[in-house]
């Protein structure tokens, strides 16, 4: 093939091309268009699935966080009624110290006390002497012996019951005491170190005041007399103990107040 043939076949293809270039653009453009309009279908698709996914991850995440709201809500209800079981148990225990604490104190404020207007017993006859001898709790056969030595000999039984009559304070203060440690004991978990300490070391000093009182009262019995200063630094002593009962019950207030707080 030489060139003029070349060149007329050129020439012949640019005539084709400009003769059917409306059809040749119709074409190009439609194809775009298709092209175009299929793209936009697959992103259209693309995009629904991603929204399609959000939403239930979104949905998942709100039902996550909505059980996770009803775990922590739940944990406080159990908190709040736990510490709200503790504040009353607390209360309690402070309460029921403080009034074993007082009313131990009392028993022994009777016991130490020098000044106590007790029975003579002079004007007692056998009958007040047995119901004596019963609100005491004296055992039947000591009772008895004792209703005998009344008849015998009034003057050593009458001294015999003031005797009695000292003892039974001494014992009432005793248990008293023991019973505020057992309350004590049972209600440290609720109280401050600092708080237990100061009762654990009230109780101890009102236990060998008590016993010391006890102890000084059965050598009396005997007619054996101890050091005059044992005696009268009683009320001394008992006051220093009614100062640091107002300090403790200055303490049990506050655990009272953080209580309701």
């Amino acid at each position: 093939m030489n060139i003029s043939d070349v060149i007329s076949d050129v020439i012949a293809g640019i005539r084709w091309i400009y003769s059917n270039i409306a059809i040749i653009i119709s074409m190009t453009t439609a194809i775009g268009a298709f092209w175009k309009l299929r793209k936009q279908r697959e992103l259209a698709i693309t995009l629904q699935e991603k929204q399609e996914k959000a939403q239930k991850e979104l949905e998942t995440y709100k039902n996550e966080l909505a059980q996770q709201n009803e775990k922590i809500k739940h944990l406080n209800e159990m908190q709040m009624a736990n510490y709200t079981l503790f504040a009353q148990k607390k209360s309690e225990a402070c309460i029921a110290l403080f009034v074993a604490l007082n009313q131990a104190l009392e028993c022994l404020s009777s016991s130490a006390n020098l000044f106590h207007q007790d029975n003579t017993f002079r004007d007692f006859d056998e009958s007040d002497t047995r119901n004596f001898l019963d609100e005491i709790g004296l055992t039947h056969g000591k009772k008895e012996e004792l209703l005998t030595l009344w008849k015998n000999d009034s003057t050593v039984a009458i001294k015999k019951l003031q005797y009695l009559q000292r003892r039974n304070r001494d014992i009432k203060a005793v248990n008293a005491i023991m019973g505020a440690a057992t309350i004590f004991r049972r209600s440290q978990l609720y109280l401050t170190q600092t708080l237990v300490n100061d009762i654990k070391c009230f109780i101890d000093d009102c236990a060998s005041f008590a016993y010391e009182i006890k102890m000084n009262n059965e050598l009396m019995e005997r007619e054996i007399f101890d050091q005059p200063g044992e005696v009268t630094d009683r009320p001394k002593k008992m006051n220093a103990l009614w100062d640091r009962m107002d300090k403790i019950a200055v303490e049990l207030k506050e655990e009272l107040k953080n209580c309701e707080s």
